[in-house]
């Protein structure tokens, strides 16, 4: 096809040959802007050949602009990946730096003194690190807002490459090879432990890396580590089973994912038994996937010992949900924490038999259920698996049940507790609402849990109607007795009572460590101002710390720990950066804001001694 330029008109004549000053003059055209684009010499050679086989040029259309705006946007788009390599390479290098000056010999206390870390701890620590300060993570983890986990991660990676592999983080910084290269290069690379054979393979990976992508470069960089070092695969294997465990990662649409590590044979084998479990348990009209049955038979095998020939063990789940939710609405509630959604909370419920399933329910009936803004109470009830309840994530909690309580946060006073909107609109008579209620009422007034799948009998949570604080926990018969609802006292003794550790847990949700997530009933309860120096054993003073982050708070050099008028915490790190956390608001997971300045109005004269409500000592938590 052979198209000639007239103006701005493309015009097609057939697949002959031309050879005249117009093609010519086409020619020398394309030449130039090749020469421009390309900054390089083109060469266009007469003779008999059709424009198409001389020039990419494109007419000028739609698709062509695309096609052009495409490319220069994708070069745009390199260019930010190779000055990224920079930016992460200079993070690195200034991460390595801080890793030397945080020695673990100056700043973590000797295995066997008092508040130094386990031995399983050390164990699990990286190799890399053993010489930093265990408190170098949660320094990273805070300052970059990361989780342990991948703080961890950063600080390995940035004194492998700094010490044991420097050519690679220089043809990082110069963008030669990307983050992910790079990180391929440290995983497999450190297993060589003589430093010149380390250096010369790494020498020949980069100059053989040209356009490979990470996964390609992998292969190749372990071919090369088993050329070089037969043993280091078997050291590889080591390390890796001294990395197995399970773990849960959070997933969306209430499905999350437990992942299971370990040993190839072991792991390929329960992959094996699972799907032999599934295929045996196949009936006729079995709709599941073979992947749905194995995770059921996987659910079943642990859930379910007993009937296996297994000794049986129970598990601890917390349930939290206004009660709108229960009654039809679209409010979501929490298990253990993780929000979902107001239809899986009830399914939940149903399936533990704290509620009826209700019968006849339709969708419109659905569409009228009572929408969350219509109550402010909250409903949080610890379930377990098969009869009461123990803890499957550590140790019991110092004292009392645990109770991780959740609530809908309100927005107005109208829907602070008595007021018109704080309760089930009466007018709405819909069969499914109708049908709930008294089922709701007998899970609240529940006196006795024995032979029922409830840990604890459930709690009403009282918030605060524009911060969401949690005020008081009660339950409907200490309503009916007539008991004051407000915020335990004190306890003198120095473990908090039943009541103290409930309130306290339930108000605090998690570890109180700056990104720190760990459960409540798995967190010590710790004394902000130390109890042997006058600190009272009140909600005020106590707040949850899981292990770790309750040895840093006592033994980590130049940290620093502040309870607030306002009920927040104030961290001070080593190099004077300060962050702040306060429990998480109920029915989200944003801290609670400050409570707001007090105003006085006109006329009136403000007491200094009178407590808001729901205060103790000055405290308003």
């Amino acid at each position: 096809m052979i198209e000639r330029v007239y103006g701005r008109q493309w015009v097609q004549e057939g697949d002959s040959v031309v050879d005249s000053r117009l093609l010519r003059a086409v020619l020398d055209q394309v030449s130039a802007r090749a020469r421009h684009r390309f900054r390089r010499p083109v060469t266009v050679v007469p003779g008999k050949a059709s424009f198409r086989d001389l020039t990419t040029e494109r007419p000028p259309t739609v698709l062509g602009r695309l096609i052009d705006d495409g490319a220069a946007l994708l070069d745009v788009a390199v260019a930010a990946h190779r000055s990224s390599g920079r930016a992460v390479a200079q993070q690195l290098r200034a991460l390595a730096e801080f890793a030397r000056h945080r020695p673990a010999g100056s700043f973590d206390r000797a295995p066997g003194e008092p508040g130094s870390a386990s031995a399983a701890s050390r164990a699990a620590r990286p190799g890399v690190l053993t010489t930093v300060s265990e408190w170098s993570v949660d320094e990273v983890a805070t300052r970059l807002h990361l989780t342990g986990s991948a703080a961890q991660d950063l600080l390995v990676l940035a004194v492998t490459l700094d010490e044991q592999l420097p050519a690679t983080l220089t043809a990082l910084e110069e963008g030669r090879i990307g983050r992910k290269h790079a990180e391929v290069l440290a995983e497999l690379l450190a297993l060589l432990t003589d430093p010149a054979v380390r250096a010369e393979v790494e020498a020949r990976l980069l100059a053989r890396i040209g356009s490979k992508t990470p996964s390609q470069l992998r292969v190749a960089a372990r071919r090369a580590v088993l050329r070089a070092d037969a043993n280091a695969a078997l050291r590889r294997a080591a390390a890796a089973v001294r990395e197995r465990g399970v773990r849960l990662y959070p997933g969306r649409d209430g499905i999350d994912t437990l992942s299971f590590a370990h040993a190839g044979p072991v792991a390929r084998a329960c992959y094996d038994a699972l799907e032999r479990y599934a295929r045996a348990c196949r009936t006729e009209g079995d709709t599941r996937t073979e992947q749905q049955r194995m995770a059921d038979c996987l659910a079943d095998l642990i859930l379910r010992p007993g009937e296996n020939g297994l000794p049986p063990v129970q598990a601890q789940l917390t349930i939290t949900a206004a009660a709108a939710t229960l009654l039809g609405g679209d409010e979501p509630g929490e298990v253990d924490g993780e929000p979902l959604p107001a239809e899986v909370i009830r399914e939940i419920a149903y399936a533990l038999g704290l509620l009826p399933r209700p019968t006849g329910v339709t969708a419109e009936a659905a569409d009228r259920a009572i929408p969350p803004e219509e109550t402010g109470a909250g409903l949080t009830t610890p379930t377990t698996d098969s009869g009461a309840g123990t803890e499957t994530d550590g140790a019991p909690p110092p004292s009392g049940a645990d109770a991780g309580h959740a609530d809908l946060q309100r927005d107005h006073p109208a829907d602070a507790p008595g007021s018109d909107r704080a309760a089930a609109d009466p007018e709405d008579t819909s069969p499914s609402v109708e049908e709930r209620r008294p089922a709701l009422a007998d899970l609240l007034l529940t006196r006795r849990i024995t032979g029922t799948t409830l840990a604890a009998r459930p709690q009403i949570a009282v918030t605060h109607p524009l911060t969401g604080a949690l005020l008081a926990l009660t339950d409907a018969t200490a309503i009916r007795r007539g008991d004051p609802i407000g915020r335990p006292g004190q306890t003198l003794a120095y473990r908090a009572d039943a009541d103290v550790d409930r309130f306290v847990r339930a108000r605090d949700r998690r570890c109180r460590f700056p990104g720190c997530r760990a459960r409540p009933r798995s967190c010590d309860l710790d004394h902000q101002v130390p109890y042997d120096r006058g600190g009272p054993t009140s909600p005020c003073n106590l707040c949850c710390l899981c292990e770790h982050h309750h040895r840093l708070k006592t033994f980590a050099p130049g940290w620093a720990m502040t309870p607030m008028p306002d009920g927040g915490i104030r961290w001070t790190m080593p190099g004077g950066h300060q962050v702040i956390t306060r429990p998480p608001a109920f029915g989200t997971d944003a801290d609670q804001p400050p409570d707001p300045p007090v105003i006085a109005m006109a006329g009136s004269t403000p007491h200094a001694d009178d407590p808001p409500p729901f205060s103790y000592g000055g405290c308003p938590f």
